[in-house]
């Protein structure tokens, strides 16, 4: 006598594992409506970028450009900050439809806020910086390190990976489209929050080197600009030094590197006091 089970459910158990291995399948490869960081070309960071400039404008106190702060302190921070972007802005190594724009300046704001030290660059090159953040520094070189790093950061992709990291690039990109959404991010929330966003040591550590890399290729300044103010003991509790936590032994990690990167040297002159530190409020 024949005791084998009936074979007519043998196809409905193949189909579903055919399924089974459809949604995995699926699961892997991601939610194909959620774009990656690829879509969020320069063109719509520079679209971003403005979005968030207009929303910081709105509610920040700006130093005025007016005598002056317009022939001292902005003129030196912006003649700076051309220099220390000048390879990033040209953007040659970067493929002919997906370049920054060339027509669109990479502008320097500065905030006067006396409490708190803090410097970012927008999405798209416009850098700002707090007038506590400025009387930090003493030397033209130490100021020069800062823009470089903060421009390192948003050119190498590692400030949109922080914004994707918390927003994802869906999220990114809606706002930018100004696509409705269930929960709409909004530029003045991003605005808020990116000066609260916490970097992990590896891309510091990744930007110090890009940063003296870009620091030795544009200017003669010593590119270890950066140390006075992380040597600093008082510093320690400045926003940007708790939202760019430093790795191991970072203060004797500088020097080697720009050794081993460079021998610039550093080219004082007393601009920074002239220009900046003696006009300042």
């Amino acid at each position: 006598m024949n005791y084998d089970k009936p074979q007519h459910c043998r196809p409905l158990k193949l189909a579903i594992q055919l399924m089974l291995l459809a949604l995995l399948f699926t699961a892997c490869q991601g939610d194909p409506s959620v774009p990656d960081e690829r879509a969020l070309t320069k063109e719509k960071l520079e679209k971003l970028g403005s979005m968030l400039q207009q929303a910081l404008l709105d509610k920040q106190e700006l130093l005025p450009v007016l005598p002056p702060y317009d022939t001292s302190a902005y003129w030196y921070l912006q003649t700076l900050y051309t220099q220390a972007t000048s390879n990033m802005h040209l953007d040659r190594r970067s493929p002919t439809n997906n370049k920054w724009d060339q027509d669109r300046q990479w502008k320097v704001f500065i905030l006067k806020n006396e409490e708190e030290r803090m410097a970012f660059t927008l999405p798209g090159g416009d850098f700002f910086i707090t007038t506590a953040m400025l009387k930090s520094f003493k030397k033209d070189y130490e100021l020069y390190a800062l823009l470089s790093f903060e421009a390192t950061l948003m050119n190498d992709g590692h400030l949109l990976a922080q914004w994707t990291k918390e927003y994802n690039s869906l999220t990114i990109n809606n706002l930018i489209e100004g696509n409705e959404q269930p929960n709409p991010l909004t530029a003045a929330v991003l605005a808020n929050g990116m000066t609260n966003f916490v970097f992990d040591t590896e891309a510091i550590e990744a930007v110090d080197k890009a940063a003296i890399d870009n620091t030795c290729s544009t200017s003669i300044l010593d590119p270890i600009g950066l140390l006075p103010f992380l040597a600093n003991p008082s510093y320690g509790t400045a926003n940007w030094y708790k939202t760019r936590p430093s790795y191991l032994g970072r203060t004797d990690r500088l020097p080697e590197m720009a050794d081993k990167r460079c021998n610039n040297v550093q080219q004082d002159k007393g601009n920074y006091k002239r220009f900046v530190l003696n006009v300042l409020p």
